[in-house]
């Protein structure tokens, strides 16, 4: 995919390398905000186009504590409230924690659409030592820390409060309060909602900053140079309000480049939430386009702008743009979606009904890909009048029977004129015009007829180039449908 022209822009404006570009979100529930993952990599991209070092980053927040039961999980896990994503158990006991039951097949997208990016798990920073100097300088400032919280967001700030949410002995992160910093050894006192006393040890990852602190903090620890947000978080008095002020006044580090992106909404649904059970996964929309179709529909013309995806009646006219663009062969989205319902995993057969119908292709993995796109959205997403498949002989014979004689008599006659030889798929769709007009029948009664023994439906693709694909046998036993009184000789 060409570098976007607003890409190229943000980072010209970033200045000289290296950079760390990072992007980040919680594994709490299923992972669907691929925009913001793309518009970094965009970022990336044309940094490194520029010729700068640069260091792409997923920070997944692992270590941050679970505050709600996601959609599908168990209404018992709530007994986990407050314990780290990455210290909680996978509902599915199928991998190793509650946060990589999220987290990795939405890494595994980013592995399948070959993303050059680093997957770094929070838990882990924080357990090997990589936050400990910004977590002693956030406790050593946490009274000016605090004014920048209460002077941004307008909210009272306890007195007690803390930076850093220590992790008590039972595995919970809320509602410890930090009475004594021991900075020689990377350690706090904190009492828990019991009145215990307690260590924690920052070093080792027992316990996290704070949300809008720890961007400011992470920022700084990992070197970060761009990040982009959702209009959320960039919002007055939002994260990265208070973050801004945080980096420059107390972790005195300039704050990063930015890029604001817009929601996306599913056509019909709304805007997508993994709360609210709207969402698409990465791995799902793989099963429907290829990584670089998935990189222009998400990305849009800009992702600053609010996306409304229509994955329903739009989606064929969407591949089409997309492929003229990439400069592949123009075979219609739509034929590749007849084509799929009718060979089913056939390449062959495929490639056979595709050249009939006047198309090159070769019979290779190219076409797999491609029919595996068309008979999944078919199967999820095509509205019923794109859905179909053969009848059966029996299904064929049913359903000739709501044809009336004139119907029966076109098909027959059809049947006589054809050989096996149905080659090319426009010069049969001029017979089966033709035929309809020889016989005095309306061409959209006649084809209705057609398409009701082959698929069951008053309506198909184009009529020619289908069945021009079809096996002749398969043709030749669906149109065996003549009047009883024709097959017996006439009336006598």
């Amino acid at each position: 995919m060409k570098t976007p022209d607003w890409a190229r822009k943000v980072a010209e404006g970033l200045g000289d390398g290296p950079h760390v570009v990072v992007t980040g979100i919680s594994p709490s529930g299923n992972i669907h905000n691929l925009r913001e993952v793309l518009t970094a990599e965009a970022v990336a991209n044309a940094l490194r186009e520029l010729g700068h070092d640069v260091r792409f980053v997923f920070h997944a927040d692992t270590i941050d504590p679970l505050r709600k039961v996601a959609p599908g999980v168990p209404e018992d896990f709530k007994r986990y409230f407050g314990r780290s994503l990455s210290h909680i158990p996978d509902p599915d006991g199928e991998r190793d924690s509650y946060a990589d039951r999220f987290l990795s097949p939405f890494e595994e997208a980013l592995w399948e659409m070959d993303m050059d990016i680093e997957v770094l798990r929070s838990h882990e920073l924080y357990e090997s030592g990589v936050y400990t100097d910004v977590i002693r300088e956030s406790i050593e400032r946490t009274h000016d820390l605090r004014s920048i919280l209460k002077d941004v967001s307008g909210r009272e700030m306890p007195d007690e409060w803390s930076p850093f949410l220590p992790r008590a002995e039972d595995g919970d992160m809320t509602g410890n309060r930090v009475v004594r910093h021991l900075p020689e050894e990377n350690k706090v006192v904190y009492v828990d909602r019991e009145g215990n006393e307690g260590f924690a040890d920052y070093s080792k990852g027992e316990g996290k900053l704070g949300w809008r602190v720890e961007l400011a903090a992470r920022w700084k620890a990992l070197g970060v140079t761009f990040e982009p947000f959702g209009k959320d978080h960039t919002s007055r008095g939002g994260s990265t309000d208070t973050a801004d002020r945080m980096s420059r006044e107390v972790f005195d580090y300039p704050p990063p480049g930015r890029y604001e992106y817009e929601w996306i909404s599913i056509k019909g649904q709304g805007a997508m939430s993994s709360s609210k059970g709207i969402v698409l996964l990465p791995g799902d929309l793989l099963q429907i386009m290829p990584p670089g179709a998935l990189r222009r529909m998400m990305l849009g013309r800009d992702p600053a702008r609010a996306l409304d995806l229509d994955l329903g009646e739009g989606f064929p006219r969407f591949m089409d743009e997309y492929r003229a663009e990439a400069g592949e062969a123009p075979v219609p989205f739509t034929h590749l979606v007849t084509v799929a319902q009718t060979v089913g995993g056939d390449v062959g057969l495929a490639a056979k009904m595709l050249r009939r119908g006047g198309y090159e292709v070769e019979d290779g993995g190219k076409l797999a890909d491609d029919l595996r796109y068309a008979r999944n959205w078919a199967e999820e997403w095509a509205p019923d009048s794109m859905r179909m498949r053969i009848l059966g002989p029996e299904e064929s014979r049913e359903a000739a029977e709501s044809l009336d004689d004139e119907q029966k008599r076109y098909l027959s006659e059809v049947a006589g004129r054809l050989d096996g030889n149905m080659d090319d798929g426009e010069e049969l769709q001029n017979i089966l015009y033709s035929m309809a007009k020889e016989l005095g029948v309306k061409p959209k009664k006649a084809f209705g007829a057609l398409y009701t023994v082959l698929i069951g439906k008053k309506s198909g693709p184009k009529a020619g180039p289908f069945v021009a694909g079809l096996p002749p046998e398969i043709v030749f036993d669906r149109l065996d449908v003549a009047p009883d009184t024709e097959k017996d000789g006439g009336a006598g």
